[in-house]
């Protein structure tokens, strides 16, 4: 499967598969610094897991796209990304039960 991700153009995405959610994973500077710090703030939030999480510019604001572990119900990413950033999102991250380690 080809990632998207090498094709658009503003771009922050890391695969965090193999990294603890506490770790935050380096994003390039410069044009890309929104995308990734709603990247970094999302992967260092309590309870959860993202197993790929790409944040890019879309024109309504950014675009959410990656798996997420979590055990917490109801949770809002597109309220959350409004309260980082300030800014609008389109949530396409699919969402499963965290499984224990």
């Amino acid at each position: 499967m080809t990632q998207r991700s090498e094709t658009l153009p503003n771009v922050c995405s890391v695969n965090v598969s193999s990294a603890p959610a506490t770790t935050l994973q380096p994003c390039q500077d410069g044009p890309h610094d929104l995308e990734c710090l709603i990247q970094r703030t999302l992967q260092a939030q309590p309870g959860l897991r993202f197993a790929r999480l790409t944040v890019h510019h879309c024109p309504q604001g950014v675009c959410l796209e990656g798996l997420l572990e979590a055990n917490e119900g109801g949770l809002d990413l597109v309220e959350l990304v409004n309260e980082i950033a300030g800014v609008q999102a389109i949530n396409h991250v699919v969402t499963r039960p965290q499984t224990p380690k």
